[in-house]
Protein backbone atom coordinates (compact mmCIF):
# COMPACT_ATOMS: atom_id res chain seq x y z
CA UNK A 1 0.00 0.00 0.00
CA UNK A 2 2.96 2.67 0.92
CA UNK A 3 4.43 1.31 -2.48
CA UNK A 4 1.28 2.84 -4.11
CA UNK A 5 0.99 5.94 -2.43
CA UNK A 6 4.69 6.36 -3.13
CA UNK A 7 4.47 5.62 -6.79
CA UNK A 8 1.66 7.96 -7.18
CA UNK A 9 3.78 10.91 -5.76
CA UNK A 10 7.02 10.08 -7.91
CA UNK A 11 7.63 12.69 -10.60
CA UNK A 12 7.80 11.16 -13.80
CA UNK A 13 11.62 11.77 -15.12
CA UNK A 14 11.60 14.21 -17.63
CA UNK A 15 8.78 16.31 -16.23
CA UNK A 16 10.01 18.56 -14.66
CA UNK A 17 12.94 19.60 -17.40
CA UNK A 18 9.91 19.86 -19.28
CA UNK A 19 8.09 22.25 -17.02
CA UNK A 20 11.28 23.57 -16.94
CA UNK A 21 11.69 24.19 -20.57
CA UNK A 22 8.26 25.31 -21.06
CA UNK A 23 8.50 28.25 -18.61
CA UNK A 24 11.50 29.39 -19.90
CA UNK A 25 9.75 29.65 -23.70
CA UNK A 26 7.20 31.30 -22.10
CA UNK A 27 9.96 34.28 -20.26
CA UNK A 28 11.91 34.29 -23.46
CA UNK A 29 8.59 35.36 -25.22
CA UNK A 30 7.19 37.80 -22.44
CA UNK A 31 10.53 39.13 -23.05
CA UNK A 32 10.90 39.57 -26.51
CA UNK A 33 6.68 41.02 -26.69
CA UNK A 34 8.38 43.84 -24.01
CA UNK A 35 12.22 44.31 -25.26
CA UNK A 36 11.14 44.51 -28.79
CA UNK A 37 8.47 47.26 -28.94
CA UNK A 38 10.80 49.13 -26.36
CA UNK A 39 13.46 49.05 -28.24
CA UNK A 40 11.51 50.15 -31.54
CA UNK A 41 10.07 53.03 -29.56
CA UNK A 42 14.03 54.24 -28.10
CA UNK A 43 15.16 53.92 -31.88
CA UNK A 44 12.69 55.71 -32.82
CA UNK A 45 13.13 58.93 -30.31
CA UNK A 46 17.02 58.91 -30.27
CA UNK A 47 17.53 58.54 -34.09
CA UNK A 48 14.13 59.63 -36.37
CA UNK A 49 12.04 61.88 -34.11
CA UNK A 50 12.56 65.89 -35.12
CA UNK A 51 13.39 67.39 -31.53
CA UNK A 52 10.48 70.27 -30.47
CA UNK A 53 10.55 73.47 -28.87
CA UNK A 54 7.22 74.79 -27.32
CA UNK A 55 6.20 78.47 -26.76
CA UNK A 56 3.54 78.96 -24.03
CA UNK A 57 1.79 81.93 -23.68
CA UNK A 58 -1.01 82.94 -20.81
CA UNK A 59 -3.65 85.65 -21.81
CA UNK A 60 -6.79 87.14 -20.59
CA UNK A 61 -10.16 88.92 -21.87
CA UNK A 62 -10.91 92.18 -20.11
CA UNK A 63 -12.95 94.69 -20.84
CA UNK A 64 -12.90 98.53 -19.92
CA UNK A 65 -15.23 98.08 -17.04
CA UNK A 66 -14.70 95.32 -14.67
CA UNK A 67 -17.62 92.68 -13.73
CA UNK A 68 -18.65 93.07 -10.70
CA UNK A 69 -17.74 89.66 -8.55
CA UNK A 70 -21.08 87.14 -8.65
CA UNK A 71 -22.59 84.70 -5.93
CA UNK A 72 -21.40 81.75 -7.51
CA UNK A 73 -17.75 83.32 -8.10
CA UNK A 74 -17.77 84.46 -4.16
CA UNK A 75 -18.16 80.66 -3.19
CA UNK A 76 -15.42 79.66 -5.31
CA UNK A 77 -17.74 77.69 -8.05
CA UNK A 78 -17.20 79.04 -11.87
CA UNK A 79 -20.04 80.91 -13.23
CA UNK A 80 -21.14 81.54 -16.68
CA UNK A 81 -20.24 85.08 -18.26
CA UNK A 82 -19.58 87.23 -21.01
CA UNK A 83 -15.84 86.43 -20.35
CA UNK A 84 -16.03 82.88 -19.98
CA UNK A 85 -17.90 82.66 -23.18
CA UNK A 86 -15.28 84.65 -25.02
CA UNK A 87 -12.83 82.48 -23.37
CA UNK A 88 -14.61 79.40 -24.83
CA UNK A 89 -14.73 81.14 -28.25
CA UNK A 90 -10.76 81.84 -28.38
CA UNK A 91 -10.25 77.75 -27.41
CA UNK A 92 -12.28 76.59 -30.22
CA UNK A 93 -10.87 79.21 -32.77
CA UNK A 94 -7.38 77.88 -31.55
CA UNK A 95 -8.51 74.30 -32.82
CA UNK A 96 -10.26 75.36 -35.86
CA UNK A 97 -9.59 74.85 -39.63
CA UNK A 98 -10.06 79.02 -39.96
CA UNK A 99 -6.50 79.70 -37.77
CA UNK A 100 -5.40 77.30 -39.44
CA UNK A 101 -6.08 78.50 -43.10
CA UNK A 102 -4.58 81.91 -41.54
CA UNK A 103 -1.34 80.32 -40.92
CA UNK A 104 -0.91 78.84 -43.64
CA UNK A 105 -1.48 82.12 -45.63
CA UNK A 106 0.46 84.30 -43.65
CA UNK A 107 2.92 83.03 -41.07
CA UNK A 108 4.63 80.04 -42.85
CA UNK A 109 2.93 77.10 -41.79
CA UNK A 110 3.61 75.11 -44.63
CA UNK A 111 7.28 75.95 -43.75
CA UNK A 112 7.26 74.78 -39.93
CA UNK A 113 5.40 71.72 -40.51
CA UNK A 114 6.25 71.22 -44.28
CA UNK A 115 9.84 70.23 -44.91
CA UNK A 116 10.81 66.70 -45.50
CA UNK A 117 12.18 64.55 -42.41
CA UNK A 118 13.16 61.28 -41.63
CA UNK A 119 10.40 61.26 -39.24
CA UNK A 120 6.94 60.13 -40.31
CA UNK A 121 5.05 61.86 -38.48
CA UNK A 122 7.24 64.85 -37.93
CA UNK A 123 5.69 66.50 -41.62
CA UNK A 124 2.21 67.17 -43.23
CA UNK A 125 2.41 67.91 -47.04
CA UNK A 126 1.99 71.47 -48.12
CA UNK A 127 -0.29 70.05 -50.65
CA UNK A 128 -2.35 68.12 -47.94
CA UNK A 129 -5.94 69.09 -47.49
CA UNK A 130 -6.70 71.56 -44.83
CA UNK A 131 -8.66 69.09 -43.02
CA UNK A 132 -5.31 67.44 -42.48
CA UNK A 133 -3.24 70.27 -41.57
CA UNK A 134 -5.82 70.64 -38.81
CA UNK A 135 -5.43 67.70 -37.80
CA UNK A 136 -1.89 68.00 -37.82
CA UNK A 137 -1.92 70.96 -35.93
CA UNK A 138 -4.19 69.64 -33.16
CA UNK A 139 -0.94 67.54 -32.06
CA UNK A 140 1.45 70.61 -32.32
CA UNK A 141 -0.83 72.72 -30.28
CA UNK A 142 -2.74 73.14 -26.85
CA UNK A 143 -5.37 75.53 -25.79
CA UNK A 144 -6.53 74.88 -21.87
CA UNK A 145 -9.02 77.80 -20.58
CA UNK A 146 -9.27 78.02 -16.87
CA UNK A 147 -12.68 79.20 -15.88
CA UNK A 148 -12.24 80.03 -12.40
CA UNK A 149 -9.19 82.45 -13.26
CA UNK A 150 -10.28 83.64 -17.06
CA UNK A 151 -6.70 82.47 -17.91
CA UNK A 152 -6.35 81.24 -21.62
CA UNK A 153 -2.52 78.99 -21.29
CA UNK A 154 -1.61 78.36 -25.11
CA UNK A 155 1.49 76.02 -26.08
CA UNK A 156 2.64 75.62 -29.77
CA UNK A 157 5.28 73.26 -30.86
CA UNK A 158 7.50 73.50 -33.88
CA UNK A 159 11.00 72.15 -34.69
CA UNK A 160 13.02 74.97 -34.50
CA UNK A 161 12.39 78.11 -31.76
CA UNK A 162 12.19 80.21 -34.97
CA UNK A 163 9.63 78.69 -36.45
CA UNK A 164 7.06 78.04 -32.80
CA UNK A 165 7.62 81.56 -31.67
CA UNK A 166 6.34 82.86 -35.44
CA UNK A 167 3.49 80.39 -35.13
CA UNK A 168 2.87 81.70 -31.60
CA UNK A 169 2.89 85.07 -32.32
CA UNK A 170 0.60 84.67 -35.52
CA UNK A 171 -1.89 82.73 -33.13
CA UNK A 172 -1.61 85.93 -30.63
CA UNK A 173 -2.28 87.96 -33.30
CA UNK A 174 -5.51 85.95 -35.65
CA UNK A 175 -6.80 85.64 -31.40
CA UNK A 176 -7.13 89.21 -30.64
CA UNK A 177 -8.17 90.13 -34.00
CA UNK A 178 -11.62 87.61 -33.35
CA UNK A 179 -11.76 88.90 -29.39
CA UNK A 180 -11.78 92.51 -30.59
CA UNK A 181 -14.38 91.75 -33.33
CA UNK A 182 -16.82 89.91 -30.53
CA UNK A 183 -20.31 91.56 -30.93
CA UNK A 184 -18.92 94.55 -32.00
CA UNK A 185 -21.17 94.78 -35.43
CA UNK A 186 -23.97 94.15 -33.13
CA UNK A 187 -22.22 97.79 -31.11
CA UNK A 188 -21.36 99.35 -34.24
CA UNK A 189 -25.20 99.33 -35.58
CA UNK A 190 -26.55 101.04 -32.31
CA UNK A 191 -23.60 104.14 -32.73
CA UNK A 192 -25.11 104.14 -36.39
CA UNK A 193 -28.43 104.11 -35.64
CA UNK A 194 -27.91 106.75 -33.25
CA UNK A 195 -26.24 108.76 -35.02
CA UNK A 196 -28.68 108.79 -38.06
CA UNK A 197 -30.92 110.10 -35.14
CA UNK A 198 -28.59 112.79 -34.50
CA UNK A 199 -28.44 114.07 -38.05
CA UNK A 200 -32.38 114.04 -38.43
CA UNK A 201 -32.76 115.99 -35.06
CA UNK A 202 -29.70 118.11 -35.82
CA UNK A 203 -31.67 118.77 -39.29
CA UNK A 204 -34.75 120.09 -37.40
CA UNK A 205 -32.90 121.77 -35.14
CA UNK A 206 -31.59 124.02 -37.89
CA UNK A 207 -35.03 124.54 -39.74
CA UNK A 208 -36.96 125.43 -36.24
CA UNK A 209 -33.50 127.80 -35.75
CA UNK A 210 -34.11 129.58 -38.93
CA UNK A 211 -37.72 129.85 -38.53
CA UNK A 212 -37.50 131.59 -35.30
CA UNK A 213 -34.59 133.96 -36.74
CA UNK A 214 -37.33 134.94 -39.56
CA UNK A 215 -39.93 135.37 -37.18
CA UNK A 216 -38.29 137.50 -34.51
CA UNK A 217 -36.85 141.20 -35.29
CA UNK A 218 -35.78 141.32 -31.66
CA UNK A 219 -32.68 139.19 -31.50
CA UNK A 220 -31.46 139.15 -27.82
CA UNK A 221 -34.21 137.24 -26.56
CA UNK A 222 -33.43 134.68 -29.27
CA UNK A 223 -29.91 134.87 -28.32
CA UNK A 224 -30.61 134.72 -24.69
CA UNK A 225 -32.67 131.76 -24.48
CA UNK A 226 -30.39 129.87 -27.14
CA UNK A 227 -27.37 130.83 -25.32
CA UNK A 228 -27.96 129.57 -21.76
CA UNK A 229 -29.07 126.17 -23.38
CA UNK A 230 -26.18 125.69 -25.49
CA UNK A 231 -24.11 127.14 -22.95
CA UNK A 232 -25.28 124.28 -20.73
CA UNK A 233 -24.70 121.54 -23.41
CA UNK A 234 -20.98 122.94 -23.61
CA UNK A 235 -21.18 122.23 -20.01
CA UNK A 236 -22.21 118.87 -20.04
CA UNK A 237 -19.95 117.69 -22.64
CA UNK A 238 -17.05 119.10 -20.69
CA UNK A 239 -18.12 117.01 -17.77
CA UNK A 240 -18.25 114.03 -19.74
CA UNK A 241 -14.44 115.22 -21.34
CA UNK A 242 -12.91 115.70 -17.76
CA UNK A 243 -14.17 112.28 -16.89
CA UNK A 244 -13.25 110.53 -19.86
CA UNK A 245 -9.75 112.60 -19.49
CA UNK A 246 -9.68 111.00 -16.06
CA UNK A 247 -10.30 107.49 -16.80
CA UNK A 248 -7.38 107.81 -19.57
CA UNK A 249 -5.18 108.90 -16.91
CA UNK A 250 -6.04 105.80 -14.74
CA UNK A 251 -5.86 103.15 -17.76
CA UNK A 252 -2.25 104.58 -18.93
CA UNK A 253 -0.80 103.50 -15.64
CA UNK A 254 -2.26 99.87 -16.87
CA UNK A 255 -1.86 99.66 -20.34
CA UNK A 256 0.59 100.55 -23.14
CA UNK A 257 -0.29 104.14 -24.98
CA UNK A 258 -0.74 102.18 -28.03
CA UNK A 259 -2.77 99.32 -26.76
CA UNK A 260 -6.48 99.29 -27.84
CA UNK A 261 -7.99 100.42 -24.36
CA UNK A 262 -5.87 103.65 -24.55
CA UNK A 263 -6.85 104.18 -28.30
CA UNK A 264 -10.20 103.91 -27.28
CA UNK A 265 -10.73 106.14 -24.94
CA UNK A 266 -8.30 108.38 -26.96
CA UNK A 267 -11.72 108.07 -29.67
CA UNK A 268 -14.12 108.62 -27.11
CA UNK A 269 -12.15 112.02 -26.10
CA UNK A 270 -11.86 113.19 -29.50
CA UNK A 271 -15.35 112.76 -30.19
CA UNK A 272 -16.21 114.92 -27.01
CA UNK A 273 -14.18 117.60 -28.58
CA UNK A 274 -15.92 118.43 -31.72
CA UNK A 275 -19.03 118.00 -29.87
CA UNK A 276 -17.65 120.86 -27.72
CA UNK A 277 -16.32 122.60 -30.55
CA UNK A 278 -19.34 122.46 -32.64
CA UNK A 279 -21.61 124.25 -29.59
CA UNK A 280 -19.23 126.56 -28.98
CA UNK A 281 -19.27 127.93 -33.21
CA UNK A 282 -22.78 128.05 -33.47
CA UNK A 283 -22.49 130.28 -29.94
CA UNK A 284 -20.24 131.94 -31.40
CA UNK A 285 -22.38 132.97 -34.69
CA UNK A 286 -25.55 133.61 -33.19
CA UNK A 287 -28.83 133.72 -35.28
CA UNK A 288 -28.43 137.15 -36.94
CA UNK A 289 -31.06 139.37 -38.13
CA UNK A 290 -34.15 138.42 -39.92
CA UNK A 291 -37.34 140.27 -40.51
CA UNK A 292 -40.05 141.34 -38.15
CA UNK A 293 -43.31 139.32 -38.11
CA UNK A 294 -46.49 139.18 -35.96
CA UNK A 295 -45.71 138.57 -32.34
CA UNK A 296 -48.15 134.75 -32.37
CA UNK A 297 -46.12 133.91 -35.09
CA UNK A 298 -42.31 134.53 -33.36
CA UNK A 299 -43.81 132.73 -30.50
CA UNK A 300 -44.67 129.95 -31.97
CA UNK A 301 -41.86 129.89 -33.70
CA UNK A 302 -39.65 130.14 -30.63
CA UNK A 303 -41.94 127.16 -29.51
CA UNK A 304 -40.92 124.83 -32.33
CA UNK A 305 -36.99 125.58 -32.00
CA UNK A 306 -37.51 124.97 -28.25
CA UNK A 307 -39.15 121.53 -28.71
CA UNK A 308 -36.60 120.95 -31.93
CA UNK A 309 -33.63 122.28 -29.52
CA UNK A 310 -34.28 119.74 -26.53
CA UNK A 311 -34.81 116.78 -28.75
CA UNK A 312 -31.30 117.81 -30.76
CA UNK A 313 -29.93 117.60 -27.37
CA UNK A 314 -31.60 114.48 -26.44
CA UNK A 315 -30.49 112.90 -29.28
CA UNK A 316 -26.93 114.30 -28.81
CA UNK A 317 -26.77 112.85 -25.24
CA UNK A 318 -28.10 108.80 -27.13
CA UNK A 319 -25.16 109.36 -28.98
CA UNK A 320 -22.41 109.30 -26.90
CA UNK A 321 -24.14 106.88 -24.51
CA UNK A 322 -24.17 104.13 -27.64
CA UNK A 323 -20.48 104.91 -27.72
CA UNK A 324 -20.12 104.63 -24.52
CA UNK A 325 -21.37 101.46 -24.28
CA UNK A 326 -20.10 100.06 -27.19
CA UNK A 327 -16.49 100.92 -25.58
CA UNK A 328 -17.70 99.32 -22.22
CA UNK A 329 -18.52 96.46 -23.79
CA UNK A 330 -15.74 96.15 -26.04
CA UNK A 331 -13.57 93.14 -25.24
CA UNK A 332 -9.54 92.77 -25.14
CA UNK A 333 -7.28 90.10 -25.54
CA UNK A 334 -4.44 91.02 -22.87
CA UNK A 335 -1.52 88.86 -23.39
CA UNK A 336 -0.04 88.81 -19.51
CA UNK A 337 2.69 86.28 -20.51
CA UNK A 338 3.71 87.09 -23.88
CA UNK A 339 5.40 84.59 -26.41
CA UNK A 340 9.20 83.78 -25.71
CA UNK A 341 11.90 82.55 -27.99
CA UNK A 342 12.31 78.49 -26.69
CA UNK A 343 15.74 77.57 -25.42
CA UNK A 344 15.21 74.01 -24.96
CA UNK A 345 14.03 71.29 -26.71
CA UNK A 346 12.28 68.30 -25.67
CA UNK A 347 14.45 65.60 -27.02
CA UNK A 348 15.74 64.57 -23.21
CA UNK A 349 12.02 64.77 -21.56
CA UNK A 350 10.28 62.43 -24.51
CA UNK A 351 12.57 59.08 -23.42
CA UNK A 352 10.18 59.12 -20.72
CA UNK A 353 7.44 57.49 -22.87
CA UNK A 354 10.26 54.92 -23.64
CA UNK A 355 9.11 53.60 -20.43
CA UNK A 356 5.57 53.80 -20.52
CA UNK A 357 6.15 52.00 -23.82
CA UNK A 358 7.64 48.70 -21.54
CA UNK A 359 5.11 48.89 -19.03
CA UNK A 360 2.43 49.14 -21.90
CA UNK A 361 3.70 46.38 -23.29
CA UNK A 362 4.52 44.23 -19.95
CA UNK A 363 0.75 44.66 -19.23
CA UNK A 364 -0.30 43.48 -22.52
CA UNK A 365 1.66 40.35 -22.44
CA UNK A 366 0.67 39.38 -19.11
CA UNK A 367 -2.96 39.70 -20.38
CA UNK A 368 -2.11 37.85 -23.42
CA UNK A 369 -0.27 34.89 -21.36
CA UNK A 370 -3.51 34.80 -18.80
CA UNK A 371 -5.45 34.43 -21.47
CA UNK A 372 -3.36 31.91 -23.19
CA UNK A 373 -3.59 30.21 -20.19
CA UNK A 374 -7.56 30.30 -19.70
CA UNK A 375 -7.61 29.27 -23.06
CA UNK A 376 -5.70 26.25 -22.80
CA UNK A 377 -7.07 24.91 -20.11
CA UNK A 378 -10.64 24.84 -20.89
CA UNK A 379 -9.65 23.15 -24.23
CA UNK A 380 -7.69 20.49 -22.18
Amino acid sequence: MLDKITGLLRIPEGATELRVAKRQQRLRAVGVGILVPTLLVFVYYALLARPEFETEMKVTVQGLEQQSPDLLTGIGLPSITQSSNDGLVIVDFIQSRELVRRLVDSYGFDLAYGQRSFDPFARVAPSAPLESKTDFWLGQSAANYDTTSNVITIAVRAFTPEESLRLAEGVLAETESVVNSLNSRVQNEAVRVAEEELAGRREEYNEARRRVIAARANRATTIEAESQQQIGLVGGIESQLAQARVERATAIAQFRPDSPQIRALDEQIASLERERDRAQAEIRGGPGIGEAQRDVSAQTALLDYEFAQQAYYAAIQARQGAVNTREGERRYLVAFVPPRLAEVSNYWGRFTNVFAVAVAAALFMAVAMLGYSVIKDHMQ
